[in-house]
């Protein structure tokens, strides 16, 4: 799943259909789409400016990668 493009919108915008992530346990979907398994479990997620961190975890061009920024987005 290398260079994969990902689109979030805003659940709120007009006219959106199908548009979010959706996390359960550690499987994700954005956008109706399933992406590889997050490598831990939980419920804290953040959306800011089309990235994607759970759990102090980054999506990063397809992969879950642990950064700071992420981690910073799991404690504050």
């Amino acid at each position: 799943m290398n260079n994969v493009q990902i689109s979030i919108q805003n659940n709120y915008k007009k006219n959106s259909v199908n548009s979010g992530v959706v996390v359960v346990g550690n499987e994700v979907i954005i956008n109706g789409v399933k992406m590889p398994p997050c490598p831990v479990k939980g419920c804290n997620s953040t959306i800011i400016n089309n990235k994607i961190y759970i759990n102090g975890y980054e999506l990063v061009n397809g992969e879950w990668k642990k950064t700071l920024r992420a981690l910073w987005h799991k404690w504050f």
